[in-house]
This record gives structure tokens, sequence and C-alpha cells, in this order.
């Protein structure tokens, strides 16, 4: 909104509790003329001549979201010369039915547990591998969204030598007179440069590779660095360690600037072992309480029961207060502020659960304050029971990019070969990699696109995606994960395995495409292992998709002398500090050209294809400064701008940058958004700058945002149950009287299960399982083949997910509260959408889903605004439209590709509902077991917050969910009777003894 709200005035309203329980925006609280005119024109209509996007980026953007694979591009490395229909039909393909592949998601390196839907061998969908011990069927926003990067049509598909197309023959002519040269020297000059290894097949090949070159010098690239961490236990323990939580030991949680339910490698499992633990002390009639300080809000800390805002200073003064406390001592802040009282109730926690605590610090924290961590668990007698430690996953034995970085000025580097990393943008502008990349003599860059570094690199390799090639590599807690081909490659790509083959001095296993397969059996065929008993052994692990039994050993530790707390001097209280944070979406911005990520609303700002400058309100009121000014933020002689956002709950003297955004690689979808924060991002602390200069720039830039489309009217839409206190769910029988006809499957509906014959499809959601991670709406994306329709349509309120996860805040402007809710089709059983279409397009059948029938829908949009929940979706262009039949393989073949004019919405995913019907009557109808169907948003949960299933069964996981005291209709008074309704959150009660 242009408009900006006062917010001296909003905060005093609040204060005064004359202000909404529940807000979703700083404009939607201060009700501006902007936001009412906002709400009055949400349903957009069709544009008028001259409007329409502008073509080349709209068929940018089209490629990215339809996945414009030239396949036909494919050479002559995938062995085939010709293809033939079948004579002989292959075992268990069957021509049109999904076959499911077990293999990993990688996420930094890290391995998560996946299984990929196939049908005719083309690769359609990701799903969670229930079987692996660390992901245990979860998923998150990129494994939902790797399927999109394989047929991305920005990928690389050729070699290029200067940025021209180049055969590889070339390549590997160039390459051996290289390599002759370098074992004359043993390899001085010889760098390799990679990201994180968790992989130990890969790294067997690095030592193979050191061992051929001893003059080789092996560095690794790192945007979100893990080295505080492994810093702050060498500070701590005499040596570096990875720390692992057990959740369901403790009894008390407190966050220091902690990530275990943010975007990350651990978000996956971790998520899913908190709720777990949650959801167990309920059961006893208890409360794991979270406790969370931060400088800038992410998943972890509002999803805490007791929050504060701190700075990374009084963060720091925090965390040595906690150890005082911890050791029996006073702490100092006692100024009685918010920080104090957070303090006093969380000390007095930890001391409750001594020995059943714990204490957590993220990655953007420095190794003191990891240190710091160590020392307060082990005074508490946590280490050990609530929180225990590992090896490293990743291998160590690397240099640093600082110290390639100082080599190339140097011009000690005679080769370079940089492996899946793209540094001439990743790297922090401290480092100036470009500028001395140009130095050196020989330099190659094999990644799954022609990037930033692959225009600065003598020769470029496709690299091969994880979807079509062999591998492996270890969760966070170590457990091996198997990576196995869904595809032949598509572009003639290789694997990270086999282009390091190229350069050893051993004749490659096998060239060709089983050459991957060969090289990560040779690794895991143990000395002497007959050949029966290794294939048997490792076709069981292909099919459960991991290794079983190789999660790293919990090693023993013993704290060393004492650290030193710290503790940073007192700055002026005037003073911004810079933090740097992964974007929740894009991570590093190595997926940055895949539409579905770009258009996935962040989790609390709900900002698309862009990235913001957040600021506290408090910095807002002092700088004059509104939510779309352009500022621009600087330090150490360098500068970048980008669009002010107002984050209520940040740090009052923090500005946040987000990583991922400012990609300069012309005609690729991702080019030109945003601002790149590398530019600024210091080596030495790539997580803070401590004194930086904000300035007003004068210009304005809105960012587009979806955080108001689908405002709701009415009330009480997020509910939250007290420990201790009376329900607020909804009482039985709580349905008024209504002059709707009933439907069909009404008699089994909400509040009478099992009374009629035949199914009752519903749903409930869980908010306070919901972190807000996305993987849902990804999930759904990928499953119904939505389209994306870019940054001008979004905001013209064009968005086309069928589910959104509206963020809503609470209480105070500095510190609210903050709730998620994941609001799909509520498939009413008295739908006011069914009244109000003219031609009966949306229907009701005879198991309570809301039908929408494409073909007879003549794009009235009545429906749309009838629909109280504001859940339908308009086609208003042809976003689907000209797809060639090769391009069409990309798209869920079960599910109707819309047209323009065509009204949409969740189906429940009806598609995967009438497999099971299918299947049930190939049993002689026998019962749908209850599980048997799991929408695409249910099984991408991490945290297990949705339960789907068969209302009528009296045992089903869902009708067991609506008998919950907690279950409510979101606007039940309407009375619509909604077969989605929702959990309440849990909050702590006014017994304290109960809270942990």
């Amino acid at each position: 909104m242009d408009q900006a709200p006062d917010l001296a005035r909003l905060r005093d309203r609040l204060a005064s509790g004359n202000g909404p329980a529940f807000w979703r925006s700083l404009d939607a609280l201060a009700e501006t003329e902007a936001f009412r005119a906002y709400l009055a024109t949400e349903f957009p209509g069709a544009l008028p001549p001259g409007q329409g996007p502008e073509r080349r980026g709209f068929l940018k953007l089209m490629a990215a979201s339809f996945a414009l694979a030239g396949l036909s591009a494919c050479d002559a490395f995938d062995g085939r010369a010709r293809e033939v229909p079948y004579v002989v039909q292959p075992e268990r393909i069957v021509a049109g039915a999904p076959l499911a592949y077990a293999t990993s998601a990688l996420f930094d390196g890290f391995a998560n547990g996946i299984l990929v839907t196939t049908r005719n061998g083309r690769p359609l969908k990701v799903e969670g591998n229930p079987e692996h011990p660390w992901s245990r069927g979860g998923t998150d926003v990129l494994a939902q969204a790797s399927v999109l990067g394989l047929y991305d049509p920005f990928r690389s598909q050729g070699v290029q030598h200067l940025g021209r197309p180049a055969a590889f023959s070339a390549f590997r002519g160039a390459l051996l007179a290289r390599l002759a040269a370098l074992r004359e020297t043993g390899g001085a000059g010889f760098h390799l440069l990679t990201g994180p290894v968790t992989s130990p097949s890969l790294a067997a090949g690095i030592a193979r590779l050191r061992a051929a070159y001893p003059g080789l010098r092996w560095h690794v690239a790192e945007t979100v660095p893990r080295e505080g961490l492994y810093a702050g236990a060498r500070q701590a323990y005499g040596r570096p360690l990875e720390t692992q939580v057990r959740f369901e030991a403790a009894r008390t949680l407190v966050s220091l600037d902690g990530d275990f339910l943010d975007a990350g490698p651990g978000q996956v499992g971790l998520s899913r072992r908190w709720i777990d633990a949650r959801r167990a002390a309920q059961a006893e009639g208890r409360l794991l309480t979270l406790h969370a300080a931060a400088p800038t809000p992410g998943l972890t800390s509002v999803k805490a029961d007791h929050a504060v805002a701190a700075g990374s200073d009084d963060l720091a003064r925090l965390a040595a207060d906690l150890l005082r406390i911890a050791e029996g001592g006073q702490p100092e802040t006692r100024d009685g502020g918010p920080m104090a009282a957070w303090l006093r109730r969380a000390g007095a926690a930890l001391l409750a659960n001594r020995g059943r605590s714990l204490v957590t610090a993220g990655l953007a924290q420095p190794a003191g304050m990891h240190a710091l961590v160590h020392r307060i668990n082990g005074a508490l007698g946590n280490t050990g029971t609530t929180v225990v430690h590992t090896a490293p996953v990743p291998v160590s034995g690397a240099e640093g990019l600082s110290d390639l970085a100082e080599a190339m000025a140097g011009g000690r580097v005679g080769t370079l070969l940089m492996l899946g990393v793209n540094p001439a943008y990743e790297a922090s502008g401290d480092l100036a990699f470009a500028e001395h990349l140009g130095r050196v003599p020989f330099k190659i860059h094999a990644g799954t696109y022609f990037d930033e570094t692959a225009a600065h690199a003598d020769w470029h390799l496709p690299l091969a995606h994880p979807l079509e090639s062999w591998g492996d590599a270890r969760a966070l807690d170590g457990t091996v994960g198997l990576i196995q081909p869904t595809i032949a490659p598509l572009y003639g790509a290789r694997s990270a395995h086999e282009i390091l083959a190229l350069f050893g001095a051993e004749v490659p296993v096998r060239e060709g495409p089983e050459q991957g397969l060969a090289l990560l059996k040779r690794h895991w065929r143990g000395p002497g292992e007959e050949a029966a008993a290794f294939e048997a052994r490792f076709g069981e692990a292909l099919r459960l998709g991991f290794l079983p039994d190789t999660a790293l050993p919990v090693e023993t530790v013993a704290l060393t002398g004492g650290v030193a707390a710290p503790l940073p001097a007192p700055g002026a209280g005037d003073r911004i500090e810079a933090v740097f944070r992964p974007d929740p979406c894009l991570w590093d911005g190595a997926s940055a050209d895949l539409g579905w990520l770009q258009e996935l609303p962040k989790p609390l700002t709900k900002v698309v294809w862009e990235n913001v400058v957040a600021i506290s309100p408090r910095l807002a009121e002092r700088l004059h400064l509104a939510t779309g000014d352009v500022v621009a933020v600087e330090a150490n002689g360098r500068r970048l701008e980008g669009a002010a956002w107002i984050l209520p709950g940040q740090a009052e003297g923090t500005v946040t940058l987000t990583l991922g955004y400012g990609r300069r690689v012309p005609d690729h979808l991702a080019h030109g958004l945003g601002y790149d924060a590398q530019a600024l991002r210091p080596a030495a602390t790539p997580y803070r700058l401590a004194d930086v200069t904000l300035t007003k720039t004068g210009r304005r830039a809105k960012p587009v945002t979806t955080q108001d489309l689908g405002t709701m009217q009415g009330h009480d839409f997020v509910r939250v149950q007290a420990l201790g206190a009376p329900s607020v769910g909804d009482p039985p029988g709580a349905a008024a009287p209504s002059f709707y006809p009933a439907p069909a499957s009404a008699g089994r509906g909400a509040d009478s299960a099992g009374a009629g014959a035949g199914r009752a499809w519903g749903m409930v959601i869980d908010l306070d399982a919901c972190i807000g991670c996305n993987a849902c709406l990804t999930a759904c994306q990928s499953e119904n083949n939505i389209p994306v329709v870019g940054r001008a349509e979004v905001a013209r309120g064009r968005w086309m997910n069928w589910l959104r996860v509206d963020r809503y805040y609470a209480g105070d402007l500095d510190a609210p509260e903050t709730h998620f809710q994941p609001v799909p089709c509520m498939h009413c059983e008295a739908a006011p959408c069914e009244l109000g279409c003219p031609v009966e397009a949306t229907v009701h059948d005879g198991e309570g889903l809301n039908l929408q029938v494409y073909n007879r829908c003549i794009g009235t949009r009545t429906c749309q605004s009838y629909c109280p929940y504001k859940v339908r979706r308009f086609n208003y262009l042809d976003y689907t439209g000209g797809m060639a039949p090769v391009e069409q393989q990309q798209r869920n073949p079960e599910v109707t590709v819309r047209a323009r004019g065509v009204m949409e919405k969740c189906t429940y995913c009806i598609q995967r509902i009438a497999g099971a019907r299918i299947d049930s009557a190939r049993d002689a109808h026998a019962p749908i077991p209850d599980g048997a169907v799991e929408t695409a948003c249910q099984g991408a949960c991490p945290t297990r917050a949705i339960v789907f299933g068969d209302l009528s069964d009296p045992g089903s996981k869902v009708a067991a969910a609506r008998r919950d005291p907690r279950n409510y209709a979101l606007l039940g008074e309407l009375n619509t009777r909604p077969r989605t309704t929702y959990l309440a959150s849990l909050a702590p009660g006014a017994e304290p003894g109960r809270e942990g």
C-alpha cells in the first residue's frame, strides 16, 4: 500500500486493547484508505488493451514454469541409437502407472530421503521417504521444486569453451595436455573448489585425486557456512563436533537465534522431532515450552512460546547471563525491560529442568556463542541427555575460499577445477573473486547452469542433476543416503564423480551412463565381499534409499578450560547492524531460476519475486521510513539498495539482508531481481556487519506481496488454547440450522461420523504444528499443474496457488505473537459457491467433495465472490497454452491443465482419491484403509500438521482429530459446515509448573 500507516498510533491502539486480536499486515491494522480500496478491487477484471505482460518476460516465465526442456538436444552419450516399442515389457514398468524410486534430495550437500514418482520414465513428483531415519517422510520446498529444476530450460545443455558451444572431445583433448604437465610437477598449482562434501564416495574420489597429484590444494566454498558450529565446539571441547539435539528428552527449550525450524539441511528432520516431542508433552498434560531470542524473526523464534527481539550484542549478553544463572550466579541484565523479563523466565525454566532442558544456537551465531552454549548445557547437566555430539558430517581437510582467492591474487594457481559452485556470485565482496579468477591460466567450471562463474571460465561442463545421476550423501545425523537416477541425463551431463574421474590417473571404470554406478559400487563394496552378497546388500539399500545403520556414533566429550563469554563492548545507542540470512525460499540463490520458488511467498513478509531490506518499526519511526521506500545500506566503502520492509518483531537496531538475489546472468529468469547482499557481506563475519549506514534515497519501489491477498471478513480466525484453560474448540453439534439442502454426505459430516453409509472426506490442520515452511504450497503446485504467473500478475492479485498460508500477528507491534494458518478449499457441506454458480460448474458429490467441472465453467467468477474463504483462483490469461507434446511430459497427466477463463481451486487431490477408489474396486470394493489417500500438502509437511481421511470411519486419524477439544471451524459462524477444520495453537497456561 502506498499510504504509510502511523506506527505510533498503531502501537497505542494495540496497547489500549482497541485493536484487532489478530492482524495480517500494518495496512490492515491501520485500515487505511488504500487498504480498503485494495479489498474493494480484490478480484480484478480483465486487463485493458495494451496492459498485458511484457512479452519477453512472459516467455521467460512460461519457460521456467512449463519446463521447456529441449529433450531433443540429448546427444549419443545416453547410449541409445534409436528407440523401438517394447517387445518384452520390462519388469515393474506398466504403461501409465506410477513407479517410485527411493533417492535423496541434496540441501547444501546434506541428504534428505525422498521418493520420486515417475510415469513412463518421466519424473513428475517428489514425496518424502517415510522409511528414512532422518527425514521420516517429510520434505522441504527445495526438494519439492527439484523436479522443476530437472526440466529447467535455463540449465546448461552442453560444453562451452570461452562462452561458445564446443564438443566434449575438444575439452578432453585440452585436459589431457594439461594433465600431462601437472603430473610432471606433482600437481603444483592445481586447485580444486567444491561445495561442502558429505558424500563418502566423492570424498574418496578427492582423496584419490590428491594422491595422484600431491601438490593439489582442495578448497570448499560455503555460501551458508557451518564453520561457527565447529569452531565453537573446538573452543569448548578441543575438536570440531556436530551437535545433535534430542527434543524427546527435554522439558524446556531455549533458542539463542536458533534455526532448527528454519529452512536448512536440518529443517525436515529437526522439525519432525520437535513436534513429536511437543505432542508427547501435551499428551502428558504439559507443554514443551520454547523460549527464543533473536535479532530478526525466523520460523524458530516466531513459533516460540516466549520470545524477545534482541540485537546481536544483546543476544551475547543474554547468553552470558544464562551461563551465570546455570552456574548459580546472578545475571547482569536487570533493567526491567522485556529482555530482563525474558531472561528471568528462561533462566527459571532451565533451573527447574536441570538435565532435561536444552539450549541451542543457530548457524548465524559466531564460534564464541556456540562455545558459550556448550558451557550452558554442560553446567545444566544436559550434555549427554538432551544434547549429544558426533563427528562433523562434512568431510574435513579442505581450505577455505579466502585461501583460494589469496592464491589466485598471488598468481599461484595454474589450473582450477570448480565443481558445482558459483563463487563469482556467492563469494563475499571482500574477496573480489571474479577479478582474481582472470589471473588463472586454465580454469574449468562444472555446474548445472551457465552462471556468473561459468562466464569467467575457459571451459564449462554441464553437471548432472541429482535426479539423473548416481551418488551418495549423508544426512545431518550421518545416515548415508543413496542417489539414483530416475531418468537418463537430458543433456549428456556428467555427475561430480564422473568429472573427477576424468582428472584421475586411473583408467575410468566404464565410460557412459553406467560409469557413476560403477564408481559408487566400487566404493561401497567391502574388501573381499562376495559379488552376490554385495549386490543383494546394495539392491536392498537402493530400495530403501539409504544404507542402514550408517548414522555417526555419539562421541564422549569433556569441556576444556574456561571460555570467555563473547561480551561485546557497548556501542552507540543509535548504531545499526546488518545481519545476513539465506532466503527462506531460494536459500543461496542456486535455484533462483525456478519460477515455483520465485513465486512462493516468504513465510513472514509474503513477498515474492524479490528480496527486501527488513527493518524494525522503531527504526522506521526513527528514520521516517515506510515499507516500499528504497534505502541504501553502506559499509566499508560498499553499498547496496533495496526496498525497505517494516517487519514486526525485528530488533530495533538490526537490518536484515537476505541472500539469493541480485543475479547477473542475462536472459535468465532471476536476472535483475532484488539486490545482491554478497556485495556487502564480509568474509570474516559472513552473518553480520556490526556497523552500517542506512539512508533514505527518496525513491519508492513497491514490493509485491500476497500478505493481504484473500483477506477474510470475520473474526476468530486463529484460536489459541492455553494449557489447562477451558476448551476453545467448537462444542459437539455446533452447526446451526440451514436453509441449504443437505448434500448426500451430510449425515457423514463433522458431527456425525459413522452415522451414514459411504465415505466422507475431510481434513484437519493442526495450527500448533504448522511452522509456515511452505512445503505444502510447493507440493500442491507440483501435483496439480498450477502455473506460475509472474511478478506483474501477482501484483494485480492473480496469484494462482490453490493453497495459501496466512500469517497473523497478535499483540504488541514490536514483539507480536505470530501464527500460521494454511487455507485450502474448505469443501463446505453448505457451500456458497455452489449456490452462486449459474451453470453448476461447482457441485457436491456423494462423498462430500466440492467439485469444479472445468468444461462447464463460463468464467462469471460468481463462485469466487461468494466464497468467504477466498480460496478460488481464476485464469485471467492462458497461462498454460502453447505447450508441445514433449513439454507436457513434465506435467501430472492425472490433473487437467486449465485454460483461460476457467476457475480452479483445491480438490483434496481428487486424482489420488480416484486412484484409491480404483484399487478398492479391484479388491471387491473393499474399504479404503485409513492413510491410503494422502494429499500432496499432507505428504510434504515435515511436522505432519495435516491429517486427511474418511470422517465416516470412527477409527480414522482425521475422525480422531475432529474429536480433539481444540477442533474448530474457520468462520464457523457462517454455518458453511466446512470439511476442513483446525486444531487451535497451544500456549502456556497460568500454572508455571505445567510448562515443561
